[in-house]
């Protein structure tokens, strides 16, 4: 019973973990570009 009641709850939680951890490490790339881009501009 308790592992049906884990499973349910994993499945709710997981995406949104998934989707939180990946919004973070897609801003940390969308910040490092913008960055590098003034620095290869004037080359």
């Amino acid at each position: 019973m308790k592992s049906r009641i884990f499973k349910a709850v994993l499945a709710v939680v997981a995406p949104l973990v998934i989707e939180f951890i990946v919004k973070k490490i897609s801003e940390k790339l969308d910040k490092k570009p913008q960055e590098a881009e003034p620095k290869k501009l004037p080359a």
